[in-house]
């Protein structure tokens, strides 16, 4: 199919037509790639952010909301959900300084010395994304579905995220011992 320019591509994608949306996300995802990662500055981030967008674009008639310019509205788009998850970000990281605050006043009640094993620090060591889903899926006890929605990434980002979590974690009590 031979799609000229973005009016008709919208207006194909109004139609539901899936050839459409394939030529949209070739023309824009390595744009919308680098859009995302210069505000995440990560490229696994960026990459799962333009990746649920496109998802939710087509299952969610997104299109359908498109009034102005497809690019404008991508790229729009793709920078208020990366900053969304900026947001995120940083009230997990406040959460987790509160956890270590919390942390430090408990140890400094406790007389009993303890095991020198600084769960804050192994934390620590996981990136935003890796620690929330960790969060949320150990212990929030959220289903994979979600927690992956929460965090506006796929259900396979979400596993690769906790694998990685756990592996870190893992390494993190073992050199600790």
């Amino acid at each position: 199919m031979e799609i000229l320019n973005d009016a008709h591509m919208v207006e194909q994608l109004r139609l539901g037509n899936k050839e459409a949306f394939e030529a949209v996300f070739k023309k824009y995802y390595k744009l919308l790639n680098v859009s995302a990662f210069y505000i995440l500055q990560d490229e696994m981030e960026a990459e799962d952010t333009v990746q649920g967008f496109f998802v939710d674009l087509w299952e969610r008639q997104l299109y359908t909301n498109i009034n102005s310019s497809l690019k404008a509205y991508l790229t729009t788009a793709i920078r208020n959900r990366c900053l969304k998850k900026v947001e995120s970000e940083s009230r997990a990281q406040k959460k987790l300084i509160d956890y270590k605050y919390t942390l430090t006043e408990i140890e400094e009640e406790e007389e009993a010395p303890l095991p020198e094993i600084y769960p804050e620090k192994i934390l620590a060591d996981l990136s935003m994304q890796r620690m929330q889903a960790f969060t949320l899926v150990h212990y929030e006890n959220k289903k994979y579905k979600d927690a992956a929605l929460e965090m506006g990434i796929s259900i396979n980002s979400l596993k690769t995220h906790l694998k990685l979590a756990v592996k870190t974690l893992k390494a993190g009590l073992k050199s600790a011992k």
